[in-house]
């Protein structure tokens, strides 16, 4: 595994393309691009479903970075979290690295430049405790225009088998995997962890409480266990008329781990 530095060479990226954002109410700062990938709450949620209960849960992969901000939020939450960030876009890897050092990250969060396909990729097979990831949504349909948007949202040159196959290779045996995907890729996600791992738990994300199906979900599941799934309440986002409901707005706003999981 790439290992942490106390300084890292942040790459250049120019000042008027960037907008200068906060997560978790400004306890983390987060510069990323004006016009492309935008963090969302999915990367938030993701990183509060982490929790870490011994030595052997420390060590975090996220694949598909983007900007580090779900690494950033878990690292901001969980003191003992030490996490590497894989990201395959240059313009996002550089906003990454200028996150790290910007929130005084660097020796516990390690971007890693480069592709989940490049079987050269600085990372060791089974070396991390737990592996989170926001993969790309879609797999087809009308692409983008701005092309780093494109690239975080579509599926690539790895569609989903290939990033949980990737999940899976990086974690250890017993270690946990932990997607935010649609909801109605649900089928498609635990078809692929099938017989792979197990002890998954099933958390959805509702936009409104009278909506017909989640918006999002969570999929938690351990590498080489047999254990039967759990399906959980979840959350619920927003109230009838699109505001962000108490617990929501106070997950979004502080560092705290997701209720229920």
């Amino acid at each position: 595994m790439a290992s942490a530095v106390a300084s890292i060479d942040v790459p250049d990226f120019p000042e008027e393309r960037i907008s200068h954002d906060y997560l978790l109410g400004g306890s983390v700062t987060l510069k990323q691009p004006v016009d492309g990938y935008r963090a969302a709450v999915d990367a938030v949620l993701l990183a509060a479903s982490v929790s870490i209960h011994s030595r052997r849960d420390e060590k975090i992969l996220d694949v598909g970075a983007a900007v580090g901000s779900a690494g950033l939020c878990v690292a901001r939450r969980l003191e003992a979290a030490k996490i590497t960030g894989v990201e395959l876009q240059d313009d996002l890897y550089a906003l990454f690295c200028r996150n790290v050092m910007e929130n005084d990250f660097a020796g516990r969060v390690m971007p890693v430049h480069g592709d989940i396909n490049d079987p050269d990729l600085p990372l060791v097979a089974e070396s991390f405790d737990q592996v989170i990831s926001n993969p790309p949504y879609y797999a087809g349909g009308t692409r983008p225009s701005n092309e780093s948007r494109a690239k975080a949202h579509q599926e690539g040159t790895a569609d989903l088998r290939g990033w949980i196959n990737f999940c899976l290779k990086m974690v250890r045996q017993k270690g946990r995997v932990t997607l935010v995907h649609r909801a109605d890729h649900l089928d498609r996600i635990i078809g692929l962890l099938h017989g792979r791992a197990g002890d998954m738990t099933v958390y959805p994300i509702w936009s409104k409480a009278n909506a017909d199906a989640p918006l999002r979900v969570i999929v938690s599941a351990r590498k080489g266990v047999a254990s039967p799934l759990a399906m959980r309440r979840g959350i619920v986002l927003h109230d009838a008329d699109g505001a962000y409901l108490l617990q929501t707005d106070n997950l979004l706003r502080q560092p705290l781990a997701l209720p229920g999981f």
